[in-house]
């Protein structure tokens, strides 16, 4: 399966649906990054290979070789990359998936309209964009809160927005990052910090293990919700 992430708005939370929603769910797929601008993923954990959007015709041919691929593309390249779709004929039907992450804000649910509109002149069948509504609060109500999205979803028929394709807020995105770890080695840790927290000698070692046992908590009901997400934007 080979995915593409985007949106003509930034601060959507590209970062977290290309490295913690999909990565991990598609057996570890590499992700190529279209960004102009010199942002470190690194940071999340995560292996990007770079590439500026003029590599286009690049990225197709290396595409073509993969059978799993995430091609996270940064907001101020995503004109370009549409532009160059349409120059590469038909070079759209390399991407299995075009998935739109979305978060409560009027500016960047209008600008996710706009990127599905786009992708719609394009060519691009319905069943293969897929929005994913970001950043949502537990109790938020998701019709209400993106109620121009889904009823432009029920107007256009043009995407597929599905209300329980939603990643929730949750610090551990934020916090793992303080440790160096993913999502994935967080919950795949198996050290027992409790455990180790009764053993400690010094306050540092305390304050990590207490940390930890915190992170790892966050971190399992991220990924509750990750795979929940994961199996309603696909199924």
């Amino acid at each position: 399966m080979k995915v593409v992430v985007m949106n003509f708005s930034g601060n959507v939370g590209k970062t977290t649906v290309a490295g913690h929603l999909l990565k991990p769910r598609m057996g570890n797929a590499p992700i190529f990054s279209v960004e102009s601008i010199n942002v470190d993923a690194s940071a999340d954990g995560l292996d990007v290979e770079k590439m500026k959007g003029k590599k286009y015709g690049n990225l197709v041919q290396e595409l073509m070789k993969l059978d799993d691929a995430i091609v996270d593309v940064g907001a101020s390249n995503v004109e370009e990359f549409i532009k160059l779709m349409q120059q590469y004929d038909s070079s759209h039907e390399e991407f299995d998936y075009f998935v739109i992450p979305v978060v409560k804000e009027k500016k960047q649910q209008a600008d996710t309209i706009n990127t599905i509109q786009a992708l719609k002149r394009l060519g691009i069948a319905k069943n293969k964009i897929r929005v994913v509504f970001n950043k949502a609060e537990v109790d938020d109500e998701i019709e209400e809160e993106f109620q121009s999205i889904l009823g432009y979803a029920n107007q256009e028929k043009s995407f597929l927005a599905n209300p329980k394709a939603v990643i929730h807020v949750n610090e551990v995105f934020e916090r793992m990052k303080e440790v160096g770890k993913s999502l994935g080695d967080i919950t795949a840790d198996e050290t027992d910090y409790r455990a180790k927290l009764r053993e400690a000698k010094d306050d540092d070692e305390k304050d990590h293990c207490v940390r930890m046992v915190a992170l790892k908590r966050l971190g399992v009901t991220a990924n509750k919700n990750l795979d929940a997400a994961f199996s309603a934007i696909f199924n």
